[in-house]
């Protein structure tokens, strides 16, 4: 599978909403119960403030054959907040490129290091990447408590 790295294209903003709404309740039902999921991605949602998110963060976007297949940020402070792969396309090197992408992206901005709130069922996936847990964190998430963890990545001796 080719997957293309790219930056947001106005107009994707639907298609990415879809993505996270989808990948949240189907890969994360396994760790969160249904109202901490709706409370994370809701059924009905404001795409006016959605929309403006997705302009404003810029994310990176993962692409096969045409097709969305993730997406991921990185604020300017080194912290990776949306990083979601397609349901049907985990363990299939997405998350891996789009990872390859916000590190590259970070060290040509100058950052030491990165950071995230990573939930409990994206945690392997990010020590894999080199992240290591800072401490787990009972998380208040749209008004639902939700267990994750707080994770940091080095990536020079700048800090």
């Amino acid at each position: 599978m080719t997957i293309n790295i790219r930056r947001y294209r106005p107009g994707e903003e639907e298609a990415l909403w879809t993505l996270y709404h989808d990948t949240t309740h189907e890969v994360n039902g396994r760790d969160y119960t249904p109202e901490q999921l709706q409370r994370w991605a809701p059924s009905q949602v404001d795409m006016t403030k959605w929309k403006e998110r997705i302009r404003t963060r810029n994310p990176f976007v993962a692409e096969r054959d045409g097709e969305i297949v993730g997406f991921a940020e990185l604020e300017p402070d080194g912290h990776i907040d949306y990083f979601y792969c397609h349901h049907q396309c985990q363990r299939m090197g997405v998350g891996r490129s789009l990872y390859g992408a916000i590190e590259a992206e970070a060290l040509r901005l100058g950052l030491s290091c990165l950071r995230a709130e990573v939930s409990i069922t994206a945690k392997e996936f990010f020590l894999s990447m080199g992240f290591e847990i800072l401490k787990e964190q009972d998380n208040v998430v749209c008004g639902a408590v939700a267990k994750n963890y707080l994770m940091r990545k080095q990536l020079t001796d700048n800090d």
